[in-house]
């Protein structure tokens, strides 16, 4: 066997296998890096720059190098960062818990709250900009848009919003809006900022809550729901798709972020690390299967090279670097056969196998461990319940289902 686990450094981990598979994991932390805060609360790419906004501060990394923007040493004057957004490749902007919202572009500053704007609120919990260049933000006071000029206001007082707790906004492909509130359903803007409420009153939509929103390459939106799961509009209005801890191999539905690396959809989940949707195959990342830090993930982003960063709620910043596709990462189909199968039937392996192999649920708990030698089979118990699995052998990790 070549396989070999290998500690590079303090923060570096390698996972090689004789199938020449690799998982990277890169830990950036506030014992090992200059990184204000092990909270990441945002993240955003700007070219070959990716700002982190934490509970303390505001963080460039470039080049492997750090600049840090706080009150100490910027007019960054609210060190609580909770979204970002990239504008060209100078300008970022900043929304924070009590300053409002920032602009900077690497020179100068420009703040925008509600003593000296149209900004009601200085809680801004997400930025987008429209294809029309004007800034949508997210805010507990409702939805706001500025022109660059003026501000627009969306709430329940002025425009029958079913709340003003906003929490997410999307841009689609024809430039509608998708916004997502807490207890307000989903709010769909066209491309003249005419809008309609989805809610469980008045559609199939599973849940009144949304935290996070991403559009696909076909330009479907994709919610997340801290009751329903993953939530999926398949034709702008419904028919919705929804995907459960009890329907699918969603292991959790207490889900924070999502983001799309290709046509496979990454979430960030608040108690199971990294879940991984591609077409009908689910696949995890968590602390108990892989080197990631916490399961408590609070925002995602897939750079150009496909590294996928994960900001964690008390382990700092993590750099994934699959260099191959996620089937290739977990032997969805080459290593073990046949793939689903049922409880007490064998499972074969493609080569002999000595060593430990263990049996992981989709929560990541440990369900069997058993010491075989010279195997090129292994019964799955009979008392083992329909699902989706993970089985653990020369440092592989292979993923199938147990069927009805």
């Amino acid at each position: 066997m070549n396989n070999l686990l290998v500690f590079i450094s303090a923060f570096f981990i390698v996972l090689i296998s004789n199938y020449g598979e690799c998982q990277v994991f890169t830990i950036y932390n506030s014992q090992n890096s200059e990184i204000p805060f092990n909270t990441i609360r945002c993240l955003e790419k700007q070219g070959e720059a990716l700002w982190v906004g934490t509970d303390s501060g505001l963080g460039k990394f470039q080049n492997n190098t750090w600049e840090i923007y706080n009150s100490n040493n910027s007019p960054l004057y609210s060190d609580d960062i909770r979204s970002l957004k990239s504008e060209g490749d100078s300008v970022i902007w900043i929304g924070t818990v009590n300053g409002g919202l920032f602009s900077f572009n690497g020179t100068d500053w420009v703040n925008f709250n509600v003593s000296n704007s149209g900004l009601q609120d200085n809680l801004v919990r997400d930025i987008n900009i429209d294809q029309n260049n004007d800034i949508w933000l997210a805010t507990t006071e409702g939805l706001f848009m500025y022109d660059r000029n003026n501000w627009n206001h969306w709430n329940m007082q002025d425009s029958n919003l079913l709340t003003n707790n906003i929490t997410s906004i999307q841009i689609g492909l024809n430039n509608e809006k998708y916004v997502g509130t807490i207890n307000g359903g989903i709010i769909y803007f066209d491309s003249s900022n005419q809008f309609n409420e989805y809610t469980i009153s008045n559609s199939d939509l599973p849940d009144n809550s949304v935290v996070a929103i991403e559009v696909d390459e076909n330009g479907q939106p994709w919610f997340l729901s801290p009751a329903a799961g993953l939530v999926n509009d398949t034709d702008f209005g419904g028919p919705w798709l929804n995907f459960n801890n009890l329907n699918s191999g969603l292991p959790s539905t207490a889900l924070n972020c999502l983001e799309f690396m290709g046509n496979e959809l990454v979430i960030g989940s608040e108690i199971a690390g990294l879940i991984f949707k591609d077409g009908n195959s689910w696949n995890q990342f968590n602390t108990t299967n892989s080197s990631l830090p916490d399961d408590h993930i609070l925002c995602l982003v897939v750079d150009d090279d496909q590294n996928i960063w994960a900001g964690t709620f008390n382990e700092g910043l993590c750099k994934i670097n699959l260099e191959n596709s996620l089937d290739e990462h977990f032997n969805t189909q080459s290593l073990i056969y046949p793939n689903p199968i049922n409880s007490g039937n064998k499972l074969f392996f493609n080569s002999e196998f000595t060593g430990t192999l263990s049996l992981r649920n989709n929560a990541g708990q440990f369900l069997i461990k058993e010491n075989l030698s010279n195997c090129k089979s292994w019964i799955i118990p009979s008392n083992i319940k329909s699902g989706s699995y993970f089985i653990s052998y020369w440092f592989c990790i292979s993923f199938f289902r147990i069927k009805q």
